[in-house]
């Protein structure tokens, strides 16, 4: 991967260094509070389903890196950095090309393939299975390997937001002021929960997603092991007993990624240091930052799409609180 798109998919500065408009300014904040999306109460009530810990009668497993959200987005409050690294691997094979792992489990008897990520824990053996052994571990062949800690989510509500053409008009502007010698790439993604849609990729390592629905079932699969109406699949059916999907709606009709969504999209920007930022040793870094063109990449100012704009082939409408806001990612995703 490089700097360029680790840069893109970072931890996100989303800091506001001014405001056109008292209308245009993005909350920021570790509060724990609404940036107006929702109610306080609501929004609190989705934490709650971020920071539940999740157990194997729910469906956690059978290969996982965590029981809830938060273990991996709590610094300093839920839904922020991480201070946890996970395993990646692969190899590269005769033709040149990096390959995803084949890692074995149960002595050899099933074979994890089609991911580059090594869960660190399993569910058994336990006393429902106790010859049954699924913990992952990495073979000899799989020679590339690399640890990634987890992103940043408060105020990527805003990220989601920004238009598709936002983003493509940054490449294609990149490469002509550059002349050709910086291009940056906006990739069209699936859109998990509308089927055919595509939009521009922001979320993940790998710019993997456009929605924030779409990246939370991803992770809810990938680092708890449980299965949504996105992701219905396990990686494995040994050891497991929860029926599938195991998220399944509440009374208010919607499911824990539903929750997980709306925690992300009603969360606050992530508040800028403003003693440091006044520092003269800052200034002159912002300065030179913008000279040598780090600019470039890192774009300081972008505005979301108007209020009630529909995205993600029409499943989701960008709300007053989040609609024609100028935030600052220092990012070009």
């Amino acid at each position: 991967m490089t700097m360029k798109v680790m840069a893109a998919i970072a931890l996100l500065s989303l800091v506001v260094l001014s405001a056109n408009s008292p209308n245009s300014e993005v909350p920021t904040g570790f509060d724990n509070k609404s940036n107006g999306m929702v109610d306080d109460a609501t929004h609190q009530a989705d934490q709650v389903k971020f920071d539940d810990t999740e157990t194997i009668a729910d469906g956690l497993g059978p290969i996982y890196n965590a029981q809830s959200c938060r273990e991996c987005h709590q610094n300093p409050t839920s839904g922020g950095t991480s201070q946890v690294a996970e395993l990646r691997v692969g190899h590269q094979g005769s033709d040149h090309v990096f390959h995803n792992p084949e890692i074995p489990i149960a002595h050899g008897a099933e074979v994890i393939k089609g991911r580059t990520l090594v869960n660190d824990r399993s569910i058994c053996p336990n006393g429902a299975f106790p010859d049954t052994e699924i913990q992952e571990h990495v073979p000899d062949s799989e020679n590339i390997r690399t640890t990634r800690m987890s992103l940043g989510l408060l105020g990527d509500g805003f990220v989601e937001a920004v238009a598709d053409q936002t983003l493509a008009e940054l490449a294609r502007k990149q490469c002509t002021e550059s002349h050709h010698k910086i291009c940056g790439q906006a990739i069209s993604v699936p859109i998990v929960e509308a089927p055919g849609e595509t939009g521009i990729g922001r979320f993940g390592w790998k710019d993997q997603h456009a929605s924030l629905l779409s990246f939370s079932g991803d992770a809810y699969l990938n680092e708890m092991g449980i299965t949504t109406r996105l992701f219905p699949d396990e990686f494995t059916k040994l050891c497991n007993t929860a029926p599938e999907p195991n998220d399944a709606a509440g009374p208010d009709g919607l499911d824990d990624v539903d929750h997980f969504a709306r925690f992300i999209r009603a969360s606050k920007a992530p508040a800028r240091d403003a003693k440091l930022a006044g520092s003269e040793q800052s200034k002159k870094g912002a300065a030179l930052f913008e000279k040598i063109g780090c600019a470039t990449c890192h774009v300081s100012t972008m505005t979301t799409a108007a209020a009630g704009t529909k995205i993600h082939g029409g499943t989701y409408t960008v709300p007053d609180a989040l609609g024609g806001k100028t935030f600052y990612p220092y990012s070009d995703f």
